[in-house]
């Protein structure tokens, strides 16, 4: 009698699993199909649906909108006042429906210094925990913001969070699947100086200090800022580029260990450079996998490259340039998150306008031949409008997509 087992009916263990916590529900998944089909298809945060989140930095206040497609296009908002009016919040990333914020402020007249703020909140609930301090980055360049001699890839050259964010290196923003962490990383920098270390942070188990995880990049290899990029965090590993090496540095957040990758031979053989300001390529995010994107003016689209088991790249096809663009050479994908469920982002910027478009592309899971991953485009290639930001703000701000999902998840150690 010892060694019978039965198994509890569906809605039962329905029911025993609502009574976990968020986190420890995901990592239940693991456990057998059984549990993972049950937890997708019956949960509340699996049943939420996956919304575009745009943020807007600006100096003095940045907003974040979320684009609701069955609410009618409803939008929901939310603004982040800055410290001082000169300062920035910028946006890390998020992940679960939690938001990393960065708020960065330059020097004054009255105080020589600049700061930097890492945060972590739930819009939703309200709740937010500041962390400290991220170790201090080596001495920068008198006059030099982080090496950001040529705007990078993207970027406007006037972007304030570009210009200041330069001098405090790189954050990204993760969870990993298995342990259910979520950890804020930071990637020091200096121009021509290596990077053999980055520090890290995880919610509810570090409380007053990061931790230093060595990092062994490509032999006689360094990591320029403004070939470093944005850091792309995919199902609990993060990504950022080591040009000066033609490598991808990886470091997997479950053990910690940092790894490269190779950055796809045909990349470079277009040409393409990641430091180009009317074409190059940058990393993103592609139906939860690592992606690269690249555009060139003379193309006006895009290539997608998908990691499609390591360390295999398969390339994808052209994504035309939006009906009623006029040319502009600032026309990009939308970054970090280049998918939001069968659609591919884009978007476009002149002056002070910005538009977000959105490409219904269907999945990129498919092969044709050698190809690879393939976008799947309509034959007349029209894209749809999301949202067309003309406000005369008087500084050029940078926008991010990101898929999010609402939840009333607390914070870990919150």
């Amino acid at each position: 009698m010892a060694h019978e087992s039965f198994d509890l009916p569906d809605d039962a263990l329905v029911q025993v699993l609502l009574l976990l916590p968020t986190s420890s529900r995901r990592r239940s998944r693991l456990v057998c199909k059984r549990w993972r089909d049950l937890i997708d298809e019956r949960t509340p945060e699996r049943q939420s649906r996956t919304k575009i989140l745009t943020f807007f930095a600006e100096r003095g206040e940045s907003r974040a909108l979320v684009f609701d497609d069955e609410g009618g296009g409803r939008r929901h908002a939310w603004t982040y006042p800055c410290s001082t009016a000169t300062a920035t919040i910028d946006i890390v990333g998020t992940c679960n429906g939690l938001l990393c914020l960065h708020e960065t402020s330059p020097p004054s007249e009255i105080d020589d210094g600049s700061s930097s703020v890492i945060s972590v909140t739930n819009p939703i609930t309200g709740e937010t925990q500041v962390l400290p301090p991220a170790p201090a980055p080596a001495q920068r360049e008198s006059g030099q913001f982080g090496g950001f001699g040529k705007y990078s890839f993207g970027y406007h050259p006037y972007s304030p969070t570009q210009r200041e964010s330069g001098k405090f290196g790189k954050y990204s923003f993760g969870y990993h699947p298995i342990t259910g962490e979520y950890k804020v990383v930071h990637i020091p920098f200096h121009r021509d100086q290596e990077v053999d270390a980055v520090w890290v942070f995880t919610l509810g188990r570090d409380t007053t200090s990061w931790r230093e995880v060595p990092v062994t990049a490509p032999r006689g290899s360094y990591s320029k800022s403004k070939y470093c990029g944005e850091v792309v965090s995919v199902d609990g590993v993060m990504y950022w580029l080591n040009a000066a090496s033609n490598r991808i540095m990886e470091l997997d957040l479950g053990d910690e260990r940092a790894t490269w990758l190779d950055v796809p031979p045909s990349v470079w053989a277009g040409g393409l450079t990641p430091e180009e300001g009317g074409g190059g390529w940058r990393l993103t995010s592609v139906h939860a996998r690592l992606g690269i994107a690249a555009t060139t003016t003379s193309w006006g689209g895009v290539l997608v490259w998908v990691l499609d088991g390591r360390p295999r790249w398969a390339q994808g096809r052209t994504l035309p340039k939006p009906h009623g663009h006029h040319g502009s050479s600032s026309w990009i994908t939308a970054a970090p998150h280049f998918t939001y469920g069968e659609y591919a982002m884009s978007s476009s910027g002149c002056g002070r306008r910005t538009r977000l478009y959105r490409h219904k592309v269907g999945s990129l899971i498919g092969r044709d031949g050698e190809d690879g991953w393939l976008l799947r485009l309509p034959a007349d290639g029209v894209a749809e409008l999301v949202t067309d930001k003309d406000d005369g703000t008087p500084y050029y701000s940078e926008m991010k997509t990101f898929a999010y999902v609402e939840t009333l998840e607390p914070l870990p150690g919150y």
